[in-house]
């Protein structure tokens, strides 16, 4: 338990980090990569070039000083930040070395002295919430490796085909070296995936959703190759894309909590672009279970045609089955609705008056906007489920 000076001292400072706090997480991982260079082995770079971790460990550690007198208002934050760890082998001896050099950034970023009551309170304060995340994170490494066909760690899986679905877009179905039965997963989870892309000289691990049914003998991920020529270009995406069958990659246990976890009565699945994937595992999964599908609606937004993903196999799965299958395309031919969506298209096609549980995934901007107009319509936060790849933002705020 923390004392109640630890208490106060921490929320004291909640403001201070709102505004300095980005640039105490830049420092953070100058210094840790610095002394550590083995751990880009397990952070994703890409991010880190663009400045997205540090923004997203800034808004982590202003919310935690926020709520450090109200630690179970952070559960669900814990529990999936935790998921996220697991797919990466985050491990406990790590986290000493991440207190030590946040400690640094803070007390040289605030010019501190050593024994400073802010950097006392803080090193307690974060000695605590690393306790919480080991427990919570050995609880999944323990469920993953009990779970029949599971295992812990780094599994060595086998591209046994590849299948495009537009020019930039691939699913590749994997199974395991050994032959062993593999896991289950919960719809919508997604499996770590590691690899050690010849441009690059760590090992690279990425997340991808599962975008098969649960029970497969085999793992797909439905993978889009990202352009090269930015500033963190796709490493992963492109090296899976370039990969041929029978090529090696080790995966990591399905993990997630962005899961469908009841059978609901007006379930909404919409995707923008890739971030289909889990959605379509998904609705894979209801198939499965002999859903009444007649109240279920898919919406894909994409940019055209010719980006969009899996389009003949849903018309056809949506004929069969009777669900409603909505497209809305940025422009060309094709489509249900051709623009954003925007409220007057959601209440023609979603009209439940803010009935039902709505799962959505895609590009950051894309489920921002797509947050807000749900809300308008009557949907409240306990309905609005959604994943987001890379460092989490706080958009669900937005009303």
């Amino acid at each position: 338990m923390l004392t109640q000076s630890t208490i106060d001292t921490v929320k004291s400072t909640a403001p201070l980090l709102a505004d300095e706090g980005e640039k105490i997480t830049r420092l953070f991982y100058e210094k840790l990569f610095h002394h550590h260079p083995e751990l880009r082995n397990v952070f994703n770079m890409a991010n880190q070039a663009k400045g997205d971790q540090a923004r997203a460990l800034a808004d982590s550690v202003f919310a935690y000083a926020s709520h450090i007198d109200q630690l179970e208002a952070l559960g669900p934050a814990v529990k999936r930040i935790a998921q996220k760890h697991a797919s990466l082998q985050v491990a406990p001896e790590h986290y000493p070395i991440v207190g030590k050099y946040l400690l640094e950034a803070i007390r040289d970023h605030l010019k501190l002295h050593d024994d400073d009551p802010v950097l006392t309170a803080w090193a307690e304060a974060y000695e605590a919430l690393a306790a919480i995340f080991i427990q919570t994170e050995e609880g999944i490494y323990q469920a993953n490796e009990a779970a029949p066909g599971g295992w812990r760690g780094d599994r060595t899986f086998i591209i046994d085909r590849a299948e495009p679905e537009t020019d930039e877009i691939k699913s590749i179905y994997l199974r395991p070296e050994d032959g062993q039965p593999i896991a289950g997963f919960r719809p919508g989870q997604y499996v770590g995936v590691k690899t050690q892309p010849p441009s690059s000289e760590f090992d690279e691990i990425r997340q991808y959703s599962l975008s098969s049914a649960p029970g497969d003998p085999y793992y797909r991920i439905t993978v889009k190759a990202e352009a090269a020529g930015t500033s963190a270009p796709g490493q992963v995406s492109n090296f899976l894309h370039d990969a041929s069958v029978g090529d090696r990659i080790w995966l990591r246990p399905p993990t997630g909590d962005f899961v469908v976890e009841k059978r609901s009565e007006r379930p909404v699945l919409i995707g923008g672009g890739i971030g289909i994937t889990p959605l379509v595992s998904m609705l894979l999964n209801a198939v499965q279970q002999g859903w009444e599908l007649e109240h279920l609606v898919f919406i894909h937004c994409c940019r055209d045609r010719s980006h969009h993903v899996m389009h003949d196999e849903l018309r056809a799965l949506s004929a069969q089955k009777g669900f409603k299958y909505y497209v809305a395309y940025e422009q060309g031919e094709g489509a249900d609705h051709l623009g954003y969506l925007d409220t007057d298209i959601l209440e023609k096609w979603l009209p439940f008056e803010g009935r039902g549980d709505v799962y959505f995934c895609g590009p950051t901007a894309f489920m921002s906007g797509l947050n807000i107009l749900l809300k308008r319509m009557g949907y409240g936060d306990d309905q609005l489920h959604y994943e987001i790849f890379g460092p989490r933002i706080r958009f669900s705020e937005a009303s």
